[in-house]
C-alpha cells in the first residue's frame, strides 16, 4: 500500500503536456531570446523553439514539474547545438589556448557584462562567432559549469575556459566618463 501511495505522489509531481503548453506560452519571450541569441537567426530560432516544444510534449510525463523549465531550456540548447554545430578551433587557432590565464577579476567583469540590458547584451553576443557565443551563454547565463559546457560543445576544458574568457571580454560594455561641472565625473556603461 505504501509503495502505491508513493508512486501516486511521484506521478502527481510529473509534468503533463498542458504544463508544457503553459510554460512555453508564459515563457515565450525568454525562450525566444535564448533561441535567437544562440542561433542568430529568426527563422532558425523559431524552428528550434518548435522542435523543443514538440520534444517537451513527447516526454512530458518523464520530467518532474520542478525541473520543467530547466528541461525545456536544456532541450533548446541541445537543439541549437545540433543545428548550429559550433566547432572548436583548429590547431593554428588553439596556440593561445594553452597560455595561463589569470582568473582574477572574472566575477567583476561578468557582473559588468550582465548588468547590460538584455537587448544590448544580445547584440554584443550576436557579433561573436557561434562557439564563443555558446560558451558565454551556457556559462554566464545558463549557469553551466566549465566542464558541462566543454562536454556539450565537445571541446577541452582549457579551451572552454579560454573561449569563455575571450567572449567575456568581447561583450563588456564600453565605459565612458562624462564630466559635468554641476555633477562631477560620472562613469556610464554603453
Amino acid at each position: 500500500m505504501r509503495n502505491s501511495n508513493m508512486g501516486a505522489m511521484l506521478q502527481q509531481d510529473r509534468c503533463t503536456q498542458n504544463d508544457y503548453v503553459r510554460l512555453f506560452a508564459d515563457s515565450a519571450e525568454p525562450l525566444r531570446w535564448l533561441c535567437y541569441t544562440l542561433t542568430g537567426n529568426e527563422e532558425l530560432s523559431e524552428k528550434v523553439l518548435r522542435a523543443a516544444f514538440e520534444q517537451s510534449l513527447k516526454g512530458a510525463d518523464c520530467v518532474f514539474r520542478d525541473w520543467m523549465a530547466s528541461w525545456a531550456r536544456r532541450l533548446i540548447i541541445q537543439a541549437c547545438i545540433a543545428l548550429m554545430r559550433p566547432t572548436g578551433c583548429g590547431p593554428e587557432e588553439c596556440a593561445c589556448l594553452h597560455s595561463r590565464e589569470d582568473g582574477s577579476g572574472i566575477s567583476d567583469r561578468l557582473e559588468l557584462a550582465l548588468s547590460q540590458s538584455p537587448d544590448a547584451l544580445q547584440q554584443r553576443l550576436l557579433h561573436l562567432d557561434p562557439l564563443p557565443r555558446f560558451a558565454f551563454v551556457l556559462r554566464a547565463l545558463e549557469g553551466y559549469s566549465r566542464r558541462e559546457t566543454a562536454l556539450l560543445l565537445e571541446i577541452g576544458d582549457r579551451a572552454c575556459e579560454s573561449i569563455f574568457t575571450r567572449a567575456l571580454e568581447a561583450v563588456q560594455p564600453r565605459l565612458y566618463v562624462f564630466s559635468s561641472a554641476a555633477m562631477g565625473a560620472e562613469l556610464v556603461a554603453i
